[in-house]
């Protein structure tokens, strides 16, 4: 049941980043683009970390996992306001 879980987790992630990289490539102005590939990819990582949890299922992976996922939530939106601010100036 967990392989399941695991698979479907991990194509959806994988769906999610690919949603990214075509928004990437179709939106036309630099704010769209940010948002597309800081949305959609940072939810795509978060469901291939959550996968990789499930397979693994140890206290250690899921320790590194949360950090994963709080280290990418704090820093893709930052990083994103960052461009924004020196695009506008």
């Amino acid at each position: 049941m967990t392989t399941i879980i695991t698979a479907i987790l991990l194509f959806s992630g994988a769906l999610f980043i690919l949603v990214s990289a075509i928004g990437l490539i179709r939106f036309d102005n630099l704010f769209s683009r940010m948002h597309a590939t800081t949305k959609a990819t940072s939810f795509g990582i978060l469901l291939m970390v959550l996968a990789e949890g499930i397979f693994f299922n140890s206290g250690v992976v899921w320790l590194k996992a949360v950090l994963v996922i709080f280290f990418i939530y704090i820093t893709a939106p930052l990083a994103s306001h960052s461009i924004a601010q020196s695009e506008k100036e």
